[in-house]
């Protein structure tokens, strides 16, 4: 992470948490080109990403139906209707772009000494970053996420067609980074008055990312196992598709005696301990990167996030989905019991000492069909 320019010394900034933020160190940002894997703490307290300046942090937000932590103002969500709030997937330029800025907006939090100049220098290098992981993550491009399949999920709500915010609003809450300009190249939907899209921000956002464990993270999930029966309604015409569709990796058990496959030159790959067993790497999914813009929480944005992240798994035929949450992280802890999430597995204090981070849980929740 670049270090923010100011005039004098200043503390670094902090990621946004329920309690009083603490000082991190500049160069508390996993990317992820590199090996070294780091995990940030939010709401989810998961959000995944490979350790370099050029990804988006590991992460999640705190529980978007808290509001306290905005910037310290308390405000609600005033102006945000649910009834107007869309939650899909999405793979639009300008809104991955726009939820890549409201990642930024979300898990970092200044100290009161520090100049605007450089608060926007570093949120900005920030939101590039997190649009550049985004992106690679999606395309299977991030080395981190080879064996993973990855769909970010916004919360978007149109704008009046100037780009103003909402009625109600300070407009302090609505930074441009965060909207799509009206009318852009691809904009999905189409107004009812025949002109082009008004523009849109991005509230919310998430990840789904299909595969065996979740990068960066030591808690992997143990469920479904090899033998385990897929459920008869499960849609398995997605297996075979999408970024994590080649061989087994990051965690992916290989049984002794199993089946493979694979031609002259081509690498070994090993379905399980049965050859009519399902590969694990479409079982499973983990939510990452779950956030709510300080002044839309509290709307049920969360929720409804959740919601599309359940469809986009169902969709792949993933049986069983994952979320990680520091162990002490007591409202996104309840935000998760709420919709169904169950403890899997939870850390020693003396494995998260070894990590130099706070223990974390391992949440379940089964997806029914």
């Amino acid at each position: 992470m670049s270090s923010a320019l100011s005039r004098a010394p200043a503390p670094p900034p902090t990621r946004r948490s329920t309690r009083v933020a603490r000082p991190r160190p500049a160069s508390f940002a996993p990317g992820r080109d590199a090996g070294r894997l780091r995990v940030a703490r939010l709401f989810t307290r998961s959000r995944v990403s490979p350790a370099s300046d050029t990804s988006s942090p590991a992460s999640s937000s705190d529980d978007p139906r808290d509001s306290s932590s905005s910037r310290g103002s308390g405000r609600g969500p005033a102006g945000v209707d649910p009834a107007l709030v869309t939650a899909r997937s999405t793979e639009h330029v300008g809104e991955l772009r726009a939820a890549a800025a409201a990642r930024a907006l979300s898990f970092y939090v200044y100290p009161p000494d520090r100049s605007e100049f450089s608060i926007r220098s570093h949120r900005n290098t920030r939101i590039d970053a997190e649009w550049d992981a985004i992106r690679a993550k999606i395309a299977g491009e991030d080395v981190a996420f080879r064996d993973c399949r990855v769909a970010c999920v916004v919360a978007v709500m149109d704008l009046p067609r100037d780009g103003s915010p909402p009625p109600g609003w300070d407009p302090a809450d609505l930074d441009p980074a965060s909207v799509v300009p009206g009318g852009s190249d691809g904009f999905p939907g189409v107004s009812s008055d025949g002109l082009a899209p008004p523009p849109r921000v991005v509230l919310g956002t998430l990840d789904v990312n299909q595969g065996v464990k979740l990068p960066a993270e030591e808690l992997a999930g143990t469920k479904p196992a090899e033998d385990d029966p897929t459920p008869p309604r499960c849609d398995l015409s997605e297996d075979g598709k999408g970024t994590n569709a080649k061989g087994y990796g990051n965690g992916e058990t290989l049984a002794e005696g199993a089946a493979t496959t694979g031609g002259a030159g081509e690498k070994t790959e090993t379905l399980g301990v049965n050859a009519n067993a399902r590969p694990t790497r479409y079982r499973r999914a983990y939510l990452s990167n779950v956030c709510v813009l300080p002044a839309a929480r509290r709307a049920g944005l969360g929720k409804m996030l959740m919601e599309e992240a359940f469809e986009v798994a169902r969709g792949w035929g993933v049986e069983r989905m994952y979320v990680h949450v520091v162990n002490d992280n007591h409202a996104a802890r309840a935000f998760y019991a709420e919709s169904g999430f169950e403890v899997e597995a939870e850390e020693t204090a003396a494995q998260a000492a070894a990590l130099s981070r706070p223990p974390r849980i391992l949440l379940a929740q089964d997806i029914a069909y």
